[in-house]
């Protein structure tokens, strides 16, 4: 039995390097025996969202192979009015929490930055300072963090988003960072304020992020205009996908591809029916889902949600991919590592629908996972946050999403109990 995973983060599994090759020797599990498939499940209305189709119907091609034709657009959703907290709308105070620092140890990260002169001054004043037994606590003033240029605020941030003591930068708002415009289109807010955004703006990999919302809300005197901007910061860059089928579809292959797990939907004669009486005709990716992600794709988990302080994080969602009720244990990390020792067991080859992807440091901690659909197409919940949706993006955009200073070993893991399907 593995030690249980470490708490340095509120996202980090451990998974030891001789596991993984211990699941490797494992022997593979016969299939489930597949239920009669019953109708899709509508999203809670709860979770609903927004969303708008991103630069027309233009759809890019993904490559050949099991998955069948399928192509993509981007687009954009956003949260309902109904899922904006009211804590979220309400500017705080800043508080720069450096964990572990010392005087000696933060003077080497300023300098590494760097700071201006002013900035300098404004540093070695040391005012608004608190040091005590864990670390210093820093409140900055407003000049001081708009000041910020986008290569110090990078350096700064990526330092505090260590720790879950800076919510604000270890869960930015995030989007695209060739979608600027994409982000603020049409979000209704003032002049000044997208201004004053675009100074808070910063880069981590291939991402926009801004961490300083509180902020703009302070110079927001309407909750109205506070939830737009809200609203407005928390969409997300996304997919729509489609299978595009034809009289001389495979269709027994595309069956053998995506109908895995307990579905409750019979796929061949579903795809089948599209093409009665067409040359062609296509189908929207999340038919092809289990229940339990079909409801979920593009909404936003809701404040109440059931059995959860969370919102529900990366874990629960990979691991839940195909139950047809959730199951809560994996709100919990001992419970997550325990799920991926005894239920799962590494893939070397080819990657089929359903494999789990962990995103995994040098020393085996694993700071994020998503579930492999198809090409380079992955369902994914990028953090625990309220802010976060359930969406799909490419591979490459998800692993610029998690930049860091140390390799990144992907790691494919496969359900016991669905082993034997394609690409194994």
């Amino acid at each position: 039995m593995s030690p249980p995973p470490s708490q340095a983060s509120s996202h980090g599994i451990h998974v030891p390097r001789y596991a993984i090759w211990l699941f490797a020797l494992v022997c593979l599990a016969p299939w489930l025996v597949l239920l009669r498939l019953d109708r899709k499940s509508a999203p809670p209305e709860h979770a609903r969202v927004n969303a708008a189709a991103n630069g027309g119907s233009r759809y890019i091609r993904c490559k050949p192979g099991p998955w069948g034709d399928l192509e993509y657009t981007r687009i954009v959703i956003e949260p309902p009015e109904a899922l904006i907290d009211l804590s979220e709308i309400s500017p705080r105070p800043t508080a720069w929490v450096f964990k572990g620092y010392t005087p000696a140890s933060l003077a080497a990260l300023w300098h590494a930055a760097p700071l201006t002169a002013a900035q300098s001054a404004a540093i070695d004043a040391r005012q608004g300072w608190e040091t005590n037994a864990d670390g210093i606590i820093i409140r900055p003033t407003t000049d001081f963090i708009v000041g910020l240029s986008p290569e110090t605020r990078a350096k700064i941030y990526s330092a505090l988003a260590e720790f879950d003591e800076n919510p604000d930068q270890k869960e930015p708002f995030r989007f695209r960072a060739d979608g600027l415009d994409e982000w603020i289109h049409d979000g209704g807010l003032a002049p000044d304020t997208v201004a004053l955004m675009r100074q808070l703006l910063y880069h981590r990999g291939t991402s926009l992020l801004l961490s300083d919302a509180s902020l703009l809300l302070a110079r927001l005197p309407r909750s109205d205009d506070r939830i737009q901007l809200v609203k407005t910061l928390a969409r997300k860059s996304t997919l729509l996908v489609r299978l595009r089928v034809r009289p001389d579809t495979n269709f027994d292959g595309l069956d053998d591809y995506w109908d895995r797990g307990l579905r409750t939907k019979d796929l061949k004669p579903f795809l089948q029916s599209l093409v009665r009486g067409s040359d062609t005709n296509t189908v929207d990716l999340i038919h092809l889902l289990p229940r339990l992600p079909r409801s979920l794709l593009y909404t936003y988990p809701a404040v109440n949600e059931a059995g959860t302080n969370s919102f529900l994080d990366c874990h629960w969602t990979v691991l839940n991919f195909f139950n047809l009720t959730p199951d809560e244990r994996f709100q919990h990390l001992d419970a997550v590592t325990a799920a991926l020792l005894h239920d799962y067991y590494v893939v070397t080859g080819t990657r089929t629908f359903g494999d789990i992807l962990l995103f995994a440091r040098p020393d085996g901690t694993v700071i994020h996972s998503c579930v492999f659909l198809a090409d380079n197409i992955v369902f994914t919940k990028n953090g625990s946050s309220q802010n976060s949706p359930w969406i799909l993006m490419t591979l490459p955009d998800v692993i610029a999403y998690y930049p860091s200073d140390t390799p990144i070993d992907i790691q494919t893991y496969r359900r016991k109990q669905l082993a034997g399907g394609p690409g194994t």
